[in-house]
């Protein structure tokens, strides 16, 4: 009989080959499980029940409502609209493009949710506009894929729904427990931003507005801020479930880009609809597969051990919080931040929960951390993407990246030791 650490360091081993060689991690995961299933002479029509029993939660329909809202709202060009009121509100500044690429990538945040869409979306128009104004490539680059990170935090958040089902935690206290973290992470990196402004005399960016198009501005970002208010409002207010607001969302997207803005084509309602649907069964057959070995790894005893393992180190709530970081930190690194939540959520989860830590101050940390591996090498799928809009390499984009890094950890930081950061919010709007 193999022992549980055997199992486990297999199980690692396997996952690790598998993700290296560019398998999907949804299949790279699957494969994992069903190979146990046979290891252990176990029927596979486990796994096909495990998988299925994954998927059978109505709040999973909130995703692909999401991810359509996000899609819709990229192809209704909002985008351009909401850049241009980030560079009229800060870009007079010094630094003040930088500066409104981090505000554009707030108010972003609040429309689709997605890391990776903020960088593919904004990159391409900032990235080019700084370098015209004086600034590197690789700072410009550096400084959208940092400000990417609030898109998985500010609601709507796809990450936050995931954890939310897989966990049991309610997904609206999530929601209202993640507003005030995103806020601050963006206002930590202008603070930054600003200091660096100063030291190495970043430009300004002289941008000429007609009084009469203040207005104007004004109207269009209101109203594409209102969608992530009628999430917000909607949900804690008790008038709709996740999936509800997050349908509710899609129909708002929707009525932006056809009768508000008449900008919305039915080429792009087309591409619109397949890139949610691609995205949400890549997303549903990581949560399936996923599952199996959730039932794996507590079937093998690894999981009981991991929480005896960490259990034995004596640890309080805070020593708990800050070990769990530091693993997040390193898996962040190379698993994708979706299945991370789904293979580890639970069983963490239910450990903060013995130590007395708030679901929603713990799951907040989690996500946060989590989505640092997205700007983090080698995986750093927003480092890429920004490598990709910027034409600059990966490397030199890593370098400049560090001290917005160093800023995130000072806000995790913050975050595990402020509990009230987290926990104002859901208690001012009754979730706590």
């Amino acid at each position: 009989m193999v022992s549980t650490m055997a199992t486990a360091g297999i199980l690692a081993a396997l996952l690790l080959v598998f993700i290296f060689s560019r398998v999907e991690i949804g299949f790279a995961i699957g494969m994992i499980g069903f190979l146990f299933l046979v290891f252990v002479d176990q029927n596979l029509t486990i796994g096909i029940s495990r998988a299925y029993g994954g998927l059978d939660k109505f709040v999973l329909l909130a995703i692909p409502f999401f991810l359509l809202a996000g899609e819709l709202v990229n192809k209704s060009g909002i985008t351009d609209r909401l850049i241009r009121t980030a560079n009229v509100t800060v870009g007079r500044f010094r630094g003040g493009l930088a500066q409104g690429n981090i505000v554009a990538s707030l108010l972003f945040s609040g429309l689709t949710g997605a890391a990776v869409a903020d960088v593919a979306a904004l990159g391409s128009i900032f990235v080019p506009a700084m370098a015209d104004e004086g600034y590197d490539r690789d700072f410009s680059a550096a400084v959208t894929a940092a400000s990417s990170l609030v898109g998985p935090i500010i609601p709507p958040s796809i990450i936050i729904v995931i954890y939310g089902a897989v966990t049991q935690t309610s997904i609206g206290g999530m929601f209202a427990a993640a507003v005030v973290p995103g806020i601050l992470l963006s206002l930590s990196l202008m603070v930054l931003v600003a200091i660096m402004a100063v030291r190495y005399d970043l430009p300004r960016y002289e941008v000429e507005v007609d009084r009469k198009e203040y207005p104007m501005l004004l109207g269009h970002s209101l109203l594409a801020m209102t969608m992530p208010a009628i999430i917000l409002i909607g949900i804690t207010g008790g008038y709709m479930t996740p999936t509800e607001a997050a349908a509710a969302a899609s129909g708002y997207a929707f009525f932006l880009g056809v009768v508000v803005y008449r900008s919305l084509s039915l080429n792009g309602m087309y591409l619109a609809l397949r890139e949610a649907m691609e995205r949400s069964a890549q997303l549903y057959i990581i949560i399936g597969f996923a599952s199996i070995l959730t039932w794996v790894l507590a079937r093998s005893g690894v999981t009981d051990t991991l929480i005896g393992a960490i259990q034995g180190l004596g640890l309080g709530p805070l020593g708990f919080m800050l070990v769990i970081s530091l693993l997040l930190l390193f898996v962040g690194t190379w698993l994708e931040i979706g299945a991370a939540a789904i293979m580890l959520g639970p069983t963490i989860a239910e450990m903060s929960s013995t130590l007395g830590i708030h679901p929603f101050q713990f799951g907040i940390m989690f996500i946060v951390t989590l989505n640092f591996g997205l700007i983090t090498p080698p995986v750093g799928i927003c480092l890429f993407a920004a490598s990709s809009v910027s034409e600059v390499p990966v490397w030199p984009i890593a370098k400049q990246i560090v001290p917005f890094f160093i800023v995130d950890i000072i806000v995790l930081l913050l975050l595990i030791n402020i509990p009230e950061l987290t926990l104002w919010f859901p208690r001012a709007t009754g979730f706590i």
